[in-house]
């Protein structure tokens, strides 16, 4: 038995004592005591004076807003605006037709031009009341736009007008009626109005209207009556007025006519053939070209 007893006390070994580190450190984590995590803080409801601060900020993005586009809606109104120009390939920055025409207006006006030509953008009656302030203009020319009766107001009381052309304007006998108090005008071109035969007998109230150029769907062939009772008239173009053979007599026979241009007419042959017998030396275009009996005859550059 004693041999046993000496053979267990060889094989059990006594543990090794700790390293004083590992002693201090464990001391130390065993005197902590536990500490619980820290309880979430409930959510509570925004103050008063928080929830009168947003709605105050949203009421001045709103108002912001609500400005701009009172602001854009305005200057756009007016044409005070760029545009983009999408006539071309590249999309590039255009300055506005309003703020176009009175750099023009102000141009004229400081060089005491007398010749007003549009050919480049659209003209409106907002734009028209600027010319107002030039007496000196002669000549008024919108070849682009739309400008109605409104527009005859001020255009017809210009005191020195003598040359108006405005095409795509749908003038009507009210503005005929305007254009009546102009003592100076001489060649008037409207060749896509919508007057009647009552409206250009007014014309006779134009005393120095010599050439007329004129085009309206609500015109024919009786017009011609209205047109033969101007005799001031020496050249005269009508565009897509069904005029008869009657009605080309009518007009041939006015005592100064020099010059008569017709363009899809109704007017035989037969009509031609007594024109050219009866008033040979008469200046006559046909579809915008010269009748090949035209004694003035003549080509076109």
């Amino acid at each position: 038995m004693a041999a046993d007893d000496e053979e267990l006390e060889v094989q059990v070994a006594e543990p090794e004592p700790e390293t004083t580190a590992e002693a201090d450190s464990a001391k130390e984590t065993a005197a902590e005591p536990a500490v619980d995590p820290p309880a979430e803080e409930p959510d509570l409801p925004p103050s008063p004076s928080t929830l009168r601060r947003k709605r105050r900020n949203r009421l001045l993005v709103i108002a912001s807003l609500l400005g701009a586009i009172f602001v854009f809606t305005v200057l756009w109104s007016r044409g005070e605006l760029n545009y983009w120009d999408t006539t071309t390939e590249e999309r590039v920055p255009t300055i506005a037709p309003a703020v176009l025409f009175d750099q023009v207006c102000d141009e004229l006006l400081k060089e005491g031009q007398t010749s007003l030509h549009i050919t480049d953008f659209e003209v409106t009656d907002e734009m028209v009341p600027r010319i107002s302030q030039l007496d000196q203009l002669t000549t008024v020319v919108f070849d682009q736009g739309a400008v109605t009766d409104e527009s005859l107001k001020t255009i017809g009381s210009l005191p020195s007008l003598q040359h108006l052309r405005l095409r795509m304007s749908p003038i009507t006998d009210e503005g005929l009626n305007h254009l009546c108090q102009s003592e100076t005008l001489w060649f008037l071109n409207l060749p896509h109005s919508e007057v009647t035969a009552k409206g250009i007998a007014q014309l006779k109230q134009i005393p120095r209207l010599r050439q007329l150029r004129l085009g309206s769907p609500n015109l024919g062939n009786e017009v011609t009556r209205e047109i033969a009772a101007l005799p001031s008239l020496r050249a005269i173009h009508l565009i897509g007025i069904p005029v008869t053979d009657e009605g080309l007599k009518t007009l041939a026979e006015m005592p100064y006519l020099e010059s008569l241009y017709l363009d899809d007419s109704a007017v035989t042959e037969a009509g031609w053939d007594w024109l050219f017998r009866e008033h040979p030396y008469l200046h006559v275009h046909i579809n915008q070209s010269h009748h090949d009996r035209d004694p003035k005859h003549h080509e076109h550059h």
